[in-house]
């Protein structure tokens, strides 16, 4: 493949997981003027952003195994079709009910081609560097793109109004669309019997992470302690459980739970979740803030994202990678998660401050997204690093997941709490204050989780390890030590340096060559 077509398979690829990743927060600045227009009750203008964010984070593990099973450019253009036709006909909403309707048909579509780009690019690139370029490119674009959505929602609202954050994405999807030909086909997985998706464990997934955030985002309104909202949280639980005992029981199962037993994976998720649950809030308190209690116009709100925006992208995109070629996954991702952490909590403290953007949001934000950026591609890599290719459709939609379901449930957990501390008698900026903190008390424990669970690996430029089922066959034709340096050697988990142990921690795994 030239090097010409890899540049547009990247630029296509990552074109489109910024737009998903952007239409979460994009209409969030433009929710008062959306309110005005259609007449949204106050309980239900929240749910321009939430329908989006519950149907993706429902829907990216069926999108990644359609696309593992189906074919990941058929799934993909599939996808952004939906998307695009969503996004056409939701900026001539006439009515709340038509505007949530069609930001859910927004994040089906995303759903569907989010996993099978991620697929695309991890599989039309060798393990080495080239990969983990191209990862850090990707990473970047998913960091920025919620920010980028409140800076182009701010001011495409001001020049346009806000029916054309909208009507943004039908250019960009037809675009893509025409030029989905220079993208690989990506054949589906070679199977004995015909391709089964598990639609029921969809089903699931998706009623457990709605009735989720449904109880929190109504807590607004009756209360985090009221009956009714144990009672949904209850019902969200136990929905997401039955998805896991059927899951375990399915044949072909949605998300194959073997996956999680390997350390990296089930880490990298899991922090995944914990950090976004942080990240989600934190963009649309910072952004509200900044028009309820500071008085910023919506496009000042967007300007005044703009370095945690920035942040994001340089680290994400140059240092981050750069971090993980020399140290490896683990450390980069413990960094990055103390300074995002440490944003955090100087945000939270911050934002009842002083009232002004240099002394209350500057360097909590800029700090935060400092952080962030760092982490980012570390776990990503660390998510999909033994991992078999041909699952690779599959991990990209179990790490969007967390990262979307995150952001989601983060955001109605976080104006929740700032809704209670207001009604506890709190001012406006201490709720926001109060919602922060606690975003950084789960990043915290995220931190926590990378240092007790994410396996010691090797920094080689890329996704280090072979996936584990060639490790077991190379292990098994070779029948005793081949002799050379360390990284092309056989070497049992007590043997070399800690620093440099068997991919997935696997005894007598063959470690993967440096590129």
């Amino acid at each position: 493949m030239s090097s010409l077509r890899q540049r547009i398979i990247l630029i296509l690829l990552c074109t489109t997981q910024f737009v998903a990743i952007l239409d979460f927060s994009i209409t969030t600045v433009p929710l008062p003027e959306i309110q005005r227009e259609l007449g949204f009750g106050a309980g239900g203008i929240q749910w321009v952003v939430n329908a989006y964010g519950v149907a993706i984070a429902g829907f990216l593990l069926l999108g990644g195994r359609a696309a593992d099973v189906v074919g990941r450019r058929r799934i993909f253009v599939m996808g952004l079709i939906v998307f695009t036709l969503a996004s056409l006909v939701g900026g001539f909403a006439s009515s709340p009910l038509m505007l949530i309707v069609t930001r859910a048909l927004q994040g089906l579509g995303a759903a569907l081609f989010s996993p099978a780009a991620f697929s695309l690019l991890t599989t039309s690139r060798p393990p080495g560097r080239q990969r983990n370029r191209a990862l850090g490119a990707w990473a970047a674009v998913a960091a920025s793109g919620l920010a980028a959505g409140v800076i182009l929602g701010g001011f495409i609202t001001d020049a346009w109004g806000w029916r054309w954050v909208l009507w943004l994405n039908v250019p960009i999807g037809i675009l893509v669309v025409a030029l989905a030909r220079f993208l690989p086909e990506g054949k589906p997985s070679a199977r004995s019997g015909p391709a089964h998706l598990d639609v029921a464990g969809a089903l699931l997934v998706a009623g457990g992470v709605t009735t989720l955030i449904y109880a929190f985002a109504n807590s607004e309104h009756i209360g985090l302690g009221h009956p009714a909202t144990f009672g949904l949280m209850a019902v969200g639980i136990l929905l997401l459980a039955v998805f896991v005992r059927v899951e375990s029981r399915a044949v072909e199962p949605l998300m194959p739970l073997r996956l999680f037993r390997k350390r990296s994976v089930g880490g990298a998720n899991l922090i995944s979740l914990l950090a976004n649950i942080g990240l989600g809030p934190t963009f649309i308190i910072v952004a509200l803030h900044m028009q309820i209690v500071l008085g910023f116009t919506p496009l000042r709100t967007g300007l005044g994202l703009l370095p945690m925006a920035v942040a994001f992208l340089v680290f994400s995109a140059w240092v981050g990678p750069s971090l993980v070629a020399r140290f490896a996954t683990k450390p980069v991702i413990v960094t990055g998660l103390v300074l995002f952490t440490a944003g955090l909590v100087l945000l939270g403290f911050s934002l009842p401050g002083d009232g002004s953007w240099a002394g209350s949001v500057l360097p909590g934000a800029l700090l935060s997204g400092i952080g962030y950026g760092i982490a980012f591609p570390a776990w990503t890599v660390a998510g999909i690093d033994e991992v078999d290719p041909e699952h690779h459709g599959l991990a990209g939609g179990m790490l969007t997941t967390t990262q979307e379901v995150g952001s989601a449930v983060g955001l109605a957990v976080g104006l929740a709490v700032a809704t209670a501390a207001v009604t506890a008698g709190r001012t406006v900026a201490e709720g926001y204050g109060r919602a922060v903190l606690l975003a950084g008390v789960l990043v915290a424990v995220g931190t926590v989780v990378s240092v007790l669970l994410l396996p010691n690996r090797r920094g080689d430029g890329a996704t280090t390890a072979e996936p584990a089922s060639k490790a077991k066959a190379k292990a098994k034709a070779k029948s005793g030590p081949v002799s050379g340096s360390g990284h092309g050697s056989t070497r049992g988990p007590a043997s070399g340096p800690a620093s440099d142990p068997a991919p997935g921690d696997l005894p007598g795994a063959v470690p993967a060559k440096a590129d």
